[in-house]
């Protein structure tokens, strides 16, 4: 006898017939190697009147998606030409100005700017991780109490100078301070900007800033900037070496004014400071930002939490402490030998709180900056 071809319409349909004898459901699944479900979604389907009942149906949608209008696309490419945004912020501003209009998903304006050449590909960079003590996070809840730092790697300008952009930023707001091109890295002149912007904002909290030139020292995270802040009642606050994510929102926003204020660069110092100050008011003032739920950062800056004081802070310890007075070489005396802190502390006054016979905490104003134990700081 020849070998009867059965189809898969076929085998559902003795398995409805071995349902309707009075099989139990599982039994039915067990000979015939299904889920019990499947038995029950195919009873559900039969039709005696319709032999097409227990065939597969297609999975195609049963409508197509409208395209959009043209209109429509030439205000999302316009906006995306003008600004460089995202598809969500771009969105977002559209539907401000046109409030009538009915705008696509996101999605859609993602691919319409992907076929008209306007997204760029990046390809993420590898990243090395190194592990470092003594780092000292801060969480931040409000506007003003944590302000960020960095400089936007350098660049050449059109007349062959070397242009370091120095970044200050308020971390909860996305508030983008200080935008100023410099010719180096060195103290001084960062530290006018951004003494600059703690008397025209107010101090916040908390600085974080990753721990090069000038902003730390090495693994002590001890600098004259450092020393700077604390006298303001400002804690510094560091990155690990190696590890951006530790300022990320700083981070992100580099890599928005790269794309907007340094590609292509500018002829003299002058002219970048130029695209430096548009881009820090198109950041504060026009972008809708992702992370504020959309609205512009300049929105939610208020400045700091306190103002910057008329006289130079006087540091006082309290009088169970153990008081000395740094040198100029940066170190203090201590069970008849000298200890070498750090030379951003000379002249300056340090407390030493005990903690056991020969283990002391050391303190610069209300900040721990280390402890001395059998007369070695660390």
């Amino acid at each position: 006898m020849p070998f009867e071809e059965q189809t898969i319409v076929d085998v559902r349909g003795k398995m409805i017939e071995a349902v309707q004898s009075g099989m139990a459901i599982a039994q039915v699944a067990r000979d015939f190697g299904v889920s019990r479900p499947t038995v029950y979604e195919w009873l559900s389907r039969w039709d005696p009147d319709d032999e097409r009942s227990l065939a597969d149906r297609s999975h195609a949608p049963h409508t197509q998606a409208r395209e959009t209008p043209a209109r429509i696309e030439q205000l999302l490419i316009a906006e995306r030409k003008r600004w460089g945004f995202g598809s969500k912020k771009i969105l977002q501003r559209l539907r401000e100005q046109h409030p009538t209009l009915e705008w696509p998903h996101r999605s859609t304006v993602d691919a319409m700017f992907d076929r008209a050449g306007l997204v760029e590909k990046r390809k993420r960079p590898r990243r090395t991780h190194r592990v470092v003590p003594f780092r000292r996070p801060y969480l931040a809840h409000q506007p003003g109490e944590l302000w960020t730092a960095d400089f936007k790697g350098q660049f050449r300008l059109g007349n062959g100078r070397y242009c370091y952009p120095l970044t200050v930023a308020d971390q909860v707001s996305r508030f983008l301070i200080v935008a100023h091109a410099l010719p180096d890295v060195t103290l001084e002149p960062t530290w006018r900007r951004i003494e600059r912007a703690l008397r025209e904002h107010g101090l916040p909290k908390a600085f974080h800033t990753d721990n090069g030139t000038p902003f730390g020292h090495g693994l002590s995270r001890l600098s004259t900037m450092s020393v700077r802040l604390m006298k303001l009642d400002i804690e510094p606050v560091f990155s690990r070496p190696g590890r951006p994510q530790d300022n990320g929102a700083h981070e992100r926003m580099h890599r928005t004014l790269k794309e907007s204020a340094t590609i292509p660069p500018a002829n003299s110092f002058a002219a970048q400071q130029n695209k430096l100050d548009a881009f820090r008011h198109m950041f504060n003032h026009e972008r809708p930002h992702e992370a504020l739920g959309q609205r512009r950062p300049a929105s939610l800056f208020t400045g700091g939490t306190r103002p910057f004081p008329r006289r130079e802070p006087v540091i006082e310890y309290e009088p169970y402490l153990h008081v000395r007075r740094v040198s100029q070489q940066g170190a203090i005396k201590w069970g008849g030998q000298a200890i070498f802190l750090s030379q951003a502390l000379a002249a300056e006054w340090v407390a030493l709180k005990p903690l056991d016979y020969d283990t002391h905490e050391v303190y610069f104003a209300r900040f721990l900056i280390g402890r001395l134990t059998e007369n070695k700081f660390i």
